[in-house]
């Protein structure tokens, strides 16, 4: 799969690369939609997924599922001056933990598996949705380049605004508890935006969000880190 992902990545900078010209990176639109994947780092916490099966004898095992530091985001930008955009951006992260008791079951034409005969899940979920400035440093050097449609363009972010947080606990299929709270937050941050055509720009985004609430989920208050993320603009 990772290798997959990275042939993928690696074919859309060449075939990108190769189709810039003046003339398509001519009066690039100011306006973008961008749509990112990544992690989040918080303090103290493993960042991916994790599976452990411990043997509890008589054709039974328990499992336990973390997945934790999963983010996503999507935003709206429009560049307003050669130095500067306004951005809203709406995005999140998760951390879920799943455990299961499963039981063997035999089949005379297939191989044995493992059926779940109960499960818990707890989830903690952060969002936000925010208002930010996007700073271009750099745009005398873009300016020697072709201004804003050079094909690199670095920038400097920050933005503030609400910030939510849940914390579910599922017996099965079934909602048995859930807790809500919501703060101001705020973020800076770095970014570079690579020009693949007209209409298309690959986006690097590393931003450290300072979110605290007031009461605990799932005994954290705490949620401040970094959210690394890569992805795609659209431009219109």
């Amino acid at each position: 799969m990772r290798r997959f992902c990275f042939l993928t990545c690696s074919a859309l900078f060449i075939i990108g690369l190769l189709t810039l010209s003046a003339d398509a990176l001519a009066q690039i639109p100011q306006t973008n939609i961008r749509m990112n994947f990544g992690i989040w780092d918080m303090p103290d916490k493993d960042i991916g997924i994790s599976v452990t099966h411990t043997d509890l004898g008589n054709g039974e095992r328990f499992t336990d599922v973390e997945v934790s530091g999963v983010s996503a985001a999507f935003a709206f930008s429009h560049i307003i001056s050669p130095r500067f955009a306004w951005e809203i951006s709406v995005g999140g992260f998760s951390d879920t933990e799943t455990e299961a008791l499963q039981k063997v079951v035999e089949s005379r034409f297939f191989d044995d598996h493992y059926e779940t005969i109960y499960s818990f899940t707890h989830t903690v979920s952060v969002s936000y949705v925010t208002m930010g400035l996007i700073y271009y440093p750099m745009y005398e050097l873009q300016d020697s380049l072709g201004g804003l449609d050079s094909v690199f363009r670095p920038y400097l972010t920050a933005g503030i605004g609400p910030y939510f947080g849940w914390d579910a606990r599922w017996d099965d299929d079934d909602l048995i508890d859930a807790d809500f709270v919501s703060t101001m937050g705020a973020y800076p941050g770095i970014g570079l935006d690579l020009l693949l055509s007209r209409h298309f720009i690959f986006n690097i985004d590393l931003r450290y969000h300072l979110v605290e609430f007031g009461e605990p989920l799932k005994g954290t208050e705490d949620f401040s880190g970094l959210n690394a993320m890569a992805g795609f603009k659209v431009a219109f």
